[in-house]
């Protein structure tokens, strides 16, 4: 499983995603589009506007929910 979460600093509902994923022990990539405009473009293209955009093997999920994550994830 490949995921990739699309943050930026003093982003508070970033922080919740990366305690979530550390706390399942799930591995995953922070992608800082704060100072990066390629990559901030790149989440764009990927139809985010706002962080943290989370990418969990291609399925693009925009907002966080624990409970939604857990069953994309199946991780109980």
């Amino acid at each position: 499983m490949k995921i990739k979460v699309y943050w930026r600093k003093h982003c508070n509902t970033c922080e919740e995603v990366f305690q979530y994923l550390d706390h399942k022990q799930i591995s995953y990539e922070k992608i800082d589009v704060t100072h990066d405009q390629a990559r901030f473009d790149e989440m764009l293209r990927l139809g985010g506007i706002a962080t943290p955009l989370i990418v969990v093997d291609g399925e693009v999920i925009s907002y966080f929910e624990p409970k939604k994550m857990d069953r994309i994830l199946e991780v109980t």
